[in-house]
């Protein structure tokens, strides 16, 4: 396995609002999230979807007394300052949802195809320390296995902090991108041949 600099930044955030009046609560939401979106698409180097939206009922002894609702906008970038750059902004009409680091696809598989080609060629060379040390003439490979840990793991940002950011005036956030470990195992079975 090798430790990999984390080089890809998701982001969900949420835009969250509460009245009385369904259609009214829709409106802001609504609202709220075009100006989002817009304010992800001027980030050139981020990509932006909205995600899921919920509304629902606040009961009180039994009667509905107002509409809650919620809309999810992810964002996603290997441009760590662009992307916090803009979740600091996003964060004066948005809430935090989560905040995660990862190894970008690209990279891992790169990462990966190098730990294959160094776990194979320890394989030569021990399958050649068997063959001398036994006496066989050669060896033949009968199967290869490789497994590689795929996606790695992220590192989320804790809500306990998050919910206490606040609304006014928010900077973005301090962050630290870390490492993830890419790892692969390779099983090789072969045969050895005397003649």
């Amino acid at each position: 396995g090798r430790e990999v600099g984390n080089d890809r930044m998701v982001a969900i955030l949420n835009a969250t609002a509460e009245d009385k009046k369904p259609a009214n609560l829709a409106d802001r939401i609504n609202s709220t999230m075009t100006w989002a979106l817009d304010q992800a698409r001027a980030s050139k180097r981020v990509t932006s979807r909205s995600g899921s939206y919920q509304t629902y009922p606040v009961y009180d002894d039994k009667k509905i007394v107002r509409w809650r609702g919620r809309q999810e906008l992810q964002l996603e970038s290997q441009d760590v300052d662009q992307l916090s750059q803009l979740v600091g902004t996003l964060q004066s009409r948005l809430q935090m949802q989560s905040l995660q680091f990862s190894v970008s696809p690209d990279r891992r598989q790169e990462v990966e195809n190098e730990l294959i080609e160094l776990a194979l060629e320890a394989y030569q060379a021990r399958a050649e320390i068997i063959r001398k040390s036994l006496g066989a003439k050669t060896y033949r490979l009968l199967d290869i296995n490789i497994h590689s840990g795929g996606r790695g793991p992220v590192i989320p940002m804790r809500m306990e902090a998050v919910s206490t950011l606040s609304r006014a005036g928010v900077s973005k956030p301090a962050l630290e991108q870390g490492t993830s470990r890419c790892s692969v195992q390779v099983r090789v079975t072969f045969r050895l041949l005397r003649c």
